[in-house]
């Protein structure tokens, strides 16, 4: 861990940028987190702020756009999947940080979205033909669909990666998109682990299934987690 380079910063990209997003605050405060490479606590490269100021993660914005790019806030970045990951993160006295945005939506090719394994819900069009109406008159759903931002696949000739992207909560209103012909929709992108991804999906959905639906989710849940399973319920 390690804290902020000196203005100037370069993201990949190559561009100058001190701007940052905010990607977890761990319940911990700026005396108790060390800086290995400094030899220091984030209070001690700090002694204006005071040492007991919480702190907050951060990643660039051009490296976090490079290695996260659906990322939309909803959920913090676990520091495990930072380890993992190829960019750099930097803990704060969260005073020193100034706000100056908040991070939204990600726009993506409807195409690149699947259903989730679990999901056993159908829908017709004759049953929900207003709520289509309403999403071709509004130009979007009425609210951007939570995805799971996953990274599970390599290219087989550049052998790069790249995320999968699960729905956790909006089938309809990606249902509804596709059938009102829309090519790109926005997301609110969740990088987590597959654990906590189902969880949320079933926090989401089991109280509103019906018998069957239940039933069909149970044994799709079943069949990958086996007893375990139990969890989700």
């Amino acid at each position: 861990m390690t804290d902020k380079e000196p203005p100037g910063h370069k993201g990949r990209d190559g561009s100058d940028t001190d701007r940052a997003v905010v990607v977890n605050t761990p319940p911990v405060t700026a005396e108790e987190w060390d800086v290995p490479s400094r030899r220091a606590t984030v209070a001690e490269e700090n002694p204006q702020y005071r040492s007991d100021s919480p702190i907050a993660i951060v990643v660039f914005t051009p490296d976090l756009d490079s290695e996260f790019q659906y990322y939309s806030g909803v959920a913090p970045l676990k520091l495990t999947r930072l380890e993992r990951s190829d960019v750099d993160y930097y803990a704060f006295p969260q005073p020193r940080l100034r706000k100056v945005g908040s991070r939204g939506p990600i726009e993506v090719d409807i195409n690149q979205i699947h259903p989730s394994p679990y999901h056993s819900r159908t829908f017709s069009i004759s049953d929900n033909r207003q709520f289509i109406e309403d999403i071709i008159a509004r130009g979007k759903p009425p609210k951007p669909p939570v995805v799971w931002a996953n990274r599970n696949h390599t290219h087989t000739y550049t052998r790069a990666q790249s995320d999968s992207l699960t729905l956790l909560d909006g089938h309809k209103r990606v249902w509804a998109s596709h059938v009102a012909g829309f090519d790109e929709i926005q997301i609110l992108g969740m990088y987590l682990d597959d654990e906590t991804a189902t969880r949320v999906w079933a926090n989401r959905h089991l109280d509103s299934y019906n018998r069957t639906e239940t039933n069909c989710a149970r044994n799709r849940l079943k069949n990958k987690w086996g007893e375990s399973y139990r969890q989700f319920f």
